[in-house]
């Protein structure tokens, strides 16, 4: 019928980027020098060093801790129907109002009894296909 993607994203293959490595270098750079300024400091003012170096050790701490918002995935919720009498299932677009066991909805096809909704659900969309690609296909079936 429909096929289903998995809820669960695929592993990404991550490769290091000059961006990650900049991100990494400047989180430890950070850390470093907060704890510099705790526990060494460049004045004679104990408490001044304490606080700039906290600072720098949230600073670096909160940009490590930072990570990029992924858009949440495009869904389509469908109802499936079923004719009581012959059993014929049919799967269409919710429409506002659909409700499990809802009677009144749609005519079947083979007997015009009215069918009844067993099921309403939510689906992950695929990402479409670049049009390169579908025109690869195409060529394909054609050639084949």
């Amino acid at each position: 019928m429909i096929e289903e993607e998995d809820d669960d994203d695929k592993v990404l293959e991550k490769g290091l980027s000059v961006k990650g490595a900049l991100k990494a270098f400047l989180v430890i750079l950070l850390i470093v020098v907060g704890a510099y300024f705790m526990y060494l400091g460049f004045s004679p003012d104990n408490w001044g060093n304490f606080l700039i170096g906290i600072l720098f050790l949230c600073l670096g701490t909160t940009l490590m801790q930072m990570q990029k918002q992924h858009p949440e995935p495009l869904r389509q919720t469908l109802s499936i129907l079923v004719c009581s009498i012959c059993g014929l299932t049919k799967v269409r677009n919710y429409m506002t109002g659909d409700f499990v066991f809802n009677k009144t909805v749609d005519k079947c096809n083979k007997c015009n009894d009215s069918m009844e909704i067993k099921q309403i659900y939510s689906v992950k969309l695929k990402k479409p296909v670049a049009e390169t690609k579908k025109k690869e296909v195409e060529k394909d079936k054609k050639e084949s």
